[in-house]
């Protein structure tokens, strides 16, 4: 073996052995899905630290702030499936999630619309230690439905650390994963204010959300006077707090094999309306059969996705009465895989996994 080979060689064994160490978000594993809802923990701000690689970061004595803060993730409009809505503290964050890539498309809550015009992108898949995205996004809305707003900015992310996490309870992340998201915009209504909301979430191997978050927002260039008498701008930080996501309330929600319908996620109220449903057979060869009952009068679908979320078979929509009842999807055209079966009932949607064989 020459020196060049045996040079390539060890390069390849190197890089191997970094892929192996290293982790990295992927649709499968990390994508948003509805029917999720997280328990997450307010906590006193921990500063992030440096980025880089092979850190330790101790967060095992925080103080609590509040313990009980939820978030939930549904599809608002059951005839759009790439859109996806988190509830959290009283507000409604919008996404486009297809493909590869998530975009914030807006919010609103009880005082605030905002739609954006041109969406913002938040993450692209795969992503892994020193992965950079840069977008820029622009979006108008109202405030308490007279006051007309506008927002501009850019978002930044990037994975720019790596290493040891320990959390409360004795947890502890050997490779965790640090993402940097830096959202810089400027927002007009009445007034006009430049703010930076800068977000750090680290990540663990095989739990779909962050297990840990540390924000702060600053308002920029604020007008001071310096010991001089001078007038001078200066960056104001006007908010700044954590989150400890308790990872055990997380790990049912990456389960990755198939689930028996009784287990399906959903929305509360389509399941009090879809019963008894049996998927036959499950894992599919051709024809899937679905029969199921319904409690009261219901406009029913079903779409067939795969694991990019790509909608591949679709039923019409039927206005069914209370009582039994069966459909059958055509699932013999798709390869070998798992698949997601969404069941609409009116605007609430469930869904289960299909293996194709």
């Amino acid at each position: 073996m020459n020196k060049i080979t045996l040079s390539l060689l060890l390069c390849y064994v190197f890089l191997f052995a970094e892929a192996q160490n290293s982790h990295t978000l992927t649709f499968d594993r990390n994508a948003y899905r509805a029917g999720d809802k997280i328990v997450k923990q307010q906590v006193e701000f921990k500063d992030p630290g440096s980025s880089g690689k092979d850190l330790n970061w101790d967060f095992r004595l925080i103080q609590p702030i509040n313990e009980e803060y939820s978030l939930k993730y549904f599809i608002p409009d059951s005839t759009i499936m790439t859109r996806l809505c988190g509830l959290e503290h009283n507000t409604r964050y919008y996404y486009s999630q297809q493909k590869d890539s998530l975009h914030a498309t807006g919010y609103e809550n009880s005082t605030t619309l905002m739609e954006y015009v041109q969406p913002e992108l938040r993450m692209r898949l795969p992503f892994a230690y020193g992965d950079t995205l840069f977008s820029t996004f622009e979006g108008t809305g109202q405030y308490c439905h007279r006051l007309a707003l506008h927002v501009k900015g850019y978002t930044r992310v990037e994975a720019d650390a790596e290493g040891e996490l320990l959390l409360p309870e004795s947890e502890t992340v050997q490779k965790a994963l640090r993402v940097r998201t830096l959202r810089h915009y400027t927002e007009t209504g009445k007034d006009s204010v430049e703010m930076t909301l800068d977000t750090y979430s680290w990540y663990a191997a095989g739990i779909r959300y962050p297990v840990f978050e540390s924000i702060k927002t600053t308002l920029s260039k604020t007008r001071s006077t310096n010991e001089q008498g001078a007038d001078a701008e200066a960056d104001t930080t006007v908010f700044t707090t954590s989150f400890y996501y308790p990872p055990e309330k997380q790990i049912s929600q990456v389960e990755t094999e198939p689930i028996p319908l009784d287990d399906l996620i959903a929305d509360l109220g389509a399941a009090a309306v879809f019963t008894e449903a049996q998927l036959l057979p499950n894992p599919v060869v051709d024809n899937l059969f679905i029969n199921f009952k319904l409690t009261r009068a219901a406009n029913i679908w079903f779409t067939v996705h795969n694991n990019i979320g790509i909608p591949l078979c679709t039923t019409s929509p039927q206005s069914l009465e209370e009582g039994y009842h069966n459909t059958t999807i055509n699932m013999s055209n798709l390869i070998t895989g798992v698949y997601t079966l969404f069941v609409h009932v009116d605007d609430m949607v469930m869904r289960v996994n299909v293996v194709k064989k």
